[in-house]
């Protein structure tokens, strides 16, 4: 039967963090100025041979690039939310920043995948030296009960993906993977917290 599911992870805090966003984005671009300027005086002394007053508004330069790229990456990962497909092949991981670009960051086939449970299992503790990289698809970082590791084989090594997904990805994995004996017992644990927290959410509602 063909198996299509796809889950978007919301960002709590995007809206919360919009006006130290836009300062963070500010911030950055006067640091991206700043190290510009420099830049421009030292044609004028590679001009006239002065190779000392070049090495030092180069060294002037570097920090502020150095700022900008820091302010940039930490402005971009608060400001980050996934979107997690599967269908019968794979799981298809996609980076949405600013809710507006999207980039597709991870790709694993289902017969890649050696290992499903989640972050605080004992499985996770066997099989979490093996992995040669460790990567994260994750935005709410406050709930590890509910973060689940893949854990997957690949051409340059064993890896490892953190996920926070919800129930019904976790139904439609089971369902796409062939093998069940990828799934760690931790895993029906969470299938029957997550379907407690669906029912006290529809109670409150």
């Amino acid at each position: 039967m063909e198996q299509y599911y796809e889950q978007n992870v919301t960002n709590r805090d995007i809206d919360k963090r919009s006006k130290r966003t836009k300062t963070l984005n500010i911030a950055r671009s006067v640091c991206f100025v700043l190290g510009v300027a420099p830049l421009i005086l030292t044609a004028m002394f590679i001009l006239s041979e002065a190779f000392f007053m070049v090495f030092v508004l180069i060294g002037v330069a570097v920090p502020f690039f150095v700022a900008a790229i820091v302010i940039g990456y930490f402005n971009k990962r608060n400001n980050t939310e996934y979107d997690y497909t599967i269908d019968n092949e794979k799981i298809t991981i996609t980076e949405i920043y600013y809710r507006e670009s999207r980039k597709v960051k991870y790709s694993i086939q289902l017969r890649a995948i050696e290992s499903v449970g989640t972050f605080d299992s004992e499985k996770y503790n066997k099989v979490q030296g093996n992995a040669v990289k460790k990567n994260l698809a994750i935005v709410n970082y406050d709930d590890e009960k509910t973060i689940v590791y893949i854990y997957y084989y690949t051409e340059k090594g064993r890896k490892i993906l953190f996920i926070e997904p919800d129930r019904g990805f976790i139904i439609a994995l089971k369902r796409s993977v062939a093998a069940l004996t990828v799934f760690d017992e931790s895993m029906n644990g969470l299938i029957k917290l997550l379907e407690e927290r669906e029912a006290e959410d529809n109670d409150l509602s």
